[in-house]
C-alpha cells in the first residue's frame, strides 16, 4: 500500500467514528492505532448496504456543520437520489454491466463515489474533502479485502457520473435564493415578528417554499388542504392556545425526556435524519439489499424534502405567531426556533418519515405513525407549536409521502431528474 493511500486510509478513522454515532444502534470503541485501517476494511466490506453506511456520514456532516431542517432535507435527498442513479448505473436493465475484461463494475464503489461527489459540493472545506477521499478509498478497498471480482475503477466513474448529474440539477433547484428578505405582515402583537436577543430579523429560509420539488407538485395546494389555521383570536385559536398553556405550566421530566427524544436541534442530524437513522436501522433489520436500500432512501429524502418545502411555503403564507408570542407565560425550555409557527416543522418529517416507510414496513405501520405523531406532539409538550400545527404537518407529509410511493421502481423515481 502506497503511503498517500496509507495516509487516507488512516485519515478517515475519526470521521468514521463520528458517522457511525449518528446511529442509534452503533457504538465503536476506540481500538489501538495499528489495527484501524485493517478492522474498518474489513467491517465496511461487511456492512448491510453502502447506501446505508454513506447516510450515516451524510448525517454526521449535516451535524458537524449545523445545516439546518430544511437543508438538511435537501441534502439527504441529493445524496440519496446519487446513490439510486449509481445502482441503476452498475444494474442496467437490472443486470450487471460487464467490463471488457468480463468483471463487473463495483455496487460499493459506484455508490460511495456518487455520495462523496454529491457531500462534497454541499460540504466543500478542505477538512471534509480529506474525509469524503478516504471513505471513498476505504469502500473502493473493501471488495479487494474480501478477494471479489468487482471493477473498482468502473465503478468509481459511473458513481462519479451519477453524483456529477445530481450537483448539476441541484445548482437550478433553486435553493440558493431561499433565504430571501421577508417582512412579516403587522400588527406585530398577531403575526410571527422577531422577538430574539440579540436581534435576528431574518427569519429562517423564508423563499424555501419557492424550492423546486421531485414530485412536481404544487406546494400551493396545501396552504389550504389543511384548512389554514384558525385566525388569530378565534376561539378555536385561543383552546389552541390555552391547551400549550397548560402543558407549560405542569410541564414534567417524563415530557421533557420525550421532547429531547425527538429535538434534533442545532448541530445534530435534524428531524429529516433522525428518520433516515429510523430508515437505516429497519433497512439492516429486514437484510434489504443494496438496490432496495437505495430505492428505500431514496423515495424517503424525495418525500421528507418535498414535504419540507410545502410546510415553509405554508409557514411563510400564514407567518402564524409562536404560543410565547401570544402569551409571555408559556416557557420554552429547549429554544424558541425562529420562524413561524404553522406547520409544524417536526410534524412535517414525522409525516412524511413514518408514512413513507409504512409503505415499505407495512407489518410495523402502526408503530411508524405512532413515532410519527409523537415527534409532532413534543413541539406542543416544548411550548413552541399548537396542536393544530402538529395536526397540518402530520398530513402534509403523509400525503405527500402517499404521492412518492406511488414511484414503483427506480426507474421511474430516477425518471424525476428528467423533469428539472
Amino acid at each position: 500500500m502506497s503511503s498517500t493511500r496509507h495516509r487516507l486510509l488512516s485519515a478517515v478513522v475519526a470521521g468514521s467514528l463520528v458517522a457511525a454515532a449518528c446511529s442509534e444502534q452503533s457504538r465503536l470503541a476506540e481500538p489501538r492505532a495499528a489495527q484501524v485501517t485493517a478492522d474498518l476494511a474489513r467491517a465496511i466490506s461487511t456492512t448491510p448496504t453502502t447506501s446505508v453506511r454513506w447516510n450515516a456520514i451524510a448525517r454526521s456532516l449535516v451535524a458537524s456543520h449545523n445545516t439546518n431542517g430544511p437543508l438538511a432535507s435537501r441534502a439527504y435527498a441529493l445524496v440519496s437520489m446519487a446513490q439510486l442513479a449509481a445502482v441503476g448505473a452498475v444494474r442496467g436493465n437490472n443486470h450487471h454491466e460487464e467490463i471488457d475484461d468480463g468483471t463487473t463494475p463495483s455496487m460499493r464503489a459506484a455508490i460511495a463515489k456518487a455520495s462523496s461527489v454529491v457531500l462534497g459540493a454541499l460540504y466543500p472545506d478542505a477538512a471534509t474533502a480529506t474525509r469524503l477521499a478516504a471513505e471513498v478509498l476505504l469502500d473502493e478497498t473493501a471488495d479487494a479485502e474480501h478477494g471479489r471480482d468487482f471493477d473498482t475503477a468502473a465503478g468509481d466513474s459511473l458513481g462519479n457520473a451519477a453524483g456529477l448529474t445530481i450537483v448539476a440539477r441541484a445548482a437550478s433547484d433553486g435553493a440558493s435564493a431561499a433565504n430571501c428578505p421577508a417582512t412579516p405582515p403587522l400588527p406585530a402583537s398577531e403575526f410571527w415578528h422577531d422577538d430574539a436577543t440579540p436581534p435576528n430579523p431574518q427569519p429562517l429560509l423564508p423563499c424555501f417554499g419557492n424550492v423546486h420539488t421531485w414530485l412536481d407538485i404544487d406546494v400551493s395546494h396545501f396552504r389550504t388542504d389543511p384548512a389554514p389555521p384558525p385566525a388569530f383570536g378565534s376561539p378555536s385559536f385561543l383552546a389552541g392556545l390555552a391547551e400549550v398553556r397548560q402543558i407549560s405550566d405542569t410541564r414534567t421530566p417524563a415530557q421533557l425526556a420525550v421532547i429531547d427524544q425527538w429535538l434534533d436541534g442545532n448541530n445534530t442530524q435534524q428531524p429529516p435524519g433522525h428518520w433516515n437513522t429510523i430508515a437505516s436501522d429497519l433497512i439492516t433489520q429486514h437484510h434489504l439489499t443494496e438496490a432496495r436500500a437505495a430505492l428505500l432512501l431514496a423515495t424517503l429524502n424525495v418525500a421528507m424534502m418535498d414535504t419540507h418545502i410545502a410546510c415553509w411555503d405554508r409557514k411563510y403564507t400564514y407567518w402564524e405567531a409562536r404560543p410565547w408570542m401570544v402569551d409571555a407565560g408559556i416557557t420554552t425550555p429547549r429554544g424558541q426556533p425562529h420562524h413561524p409557527a404553522n406547520p409544524s416543522g417536526h410534524a412535517c418529517a414525522g409525516g412524511a418519515g413514518s408514512g413513507t416507510l409504512a409503505g415499505f414496513f407495512p407489518v410495523e405501520r402502526d408503530s411508524l405513525f405512532a413515532m410519527g405523531d409523537q415527534e409532532g406532539f413534543t413541539t406542543v409538550l416544548s411550548g413552541v407549536h399548537y396542536r393544530f400545527d402538529v395536526d397540518a404537518g402530520l398530513a402534509i407529509g403523509r400525503a405527500i409521502a402517499a404521492q412518492a410511493l406511488r414511484m414503483h421502481n427506480r426507474e421511474e423515481l430516477l425518471a424525476l431528474l428528467m423533469r428539472w
